[in-house]
């Protein structure tokens, strides 16, 4: 990426972020976010996903648990990130991902519970 094309500031916080691959998997798999911006949130999955991947997504934060947010996000990239040492090795993969169809208010509210906690990325 030579130059960010963002439109929001992207901020990092605590989430749960629980997302399944449309068509493929209707099993939520759990995630915590690496940043997260208006238009979409950047996650470390244990698989790489392909560009254009659409993703179900639901996020809640720590303030109002049991109010999470549901929508629709698309794969934009993912690379290699790091990997997990335990018994099994895992592969992380950071992955961007942008909203295509979320409540915006219910974004919003998980934005400003970001913008109040935690720090502003560069």
């Amino acid at each position: 990426m030579d130059k960010d094309r963002r439109t929001h500031q992207r901020l990092t916080g605590i989430a749960n972020v629980r997302y399944a691959v449309r068509d493929r998997d209707s099993r939520m798999l759990e995630s915590l976010p690496r940043n997260i911006c208006g238009g979409g949130v950047g996650l470390c999955l244990p698989e790489k996903l392909a560009s254009g991947t659409i993703l179900e997504l639901e996020i809640t934060i720590p303030d109002n648990p049991e109010k999470g947010i549901s929508g629709v996000g698309e794969v934009l990239w993912s690379r290699p990130f790091g990997v997990i040492e335990s018994e099994e090795s895992v592969c992380l993969h950071e992955t961007g991902i942008k909203f295509i169809n979320v409540d915006q208010i219910g974004i919003g509210r998980v934005y400003s519970y970001f913008r109040q906690n935690q720090s502003v990325l560069k």
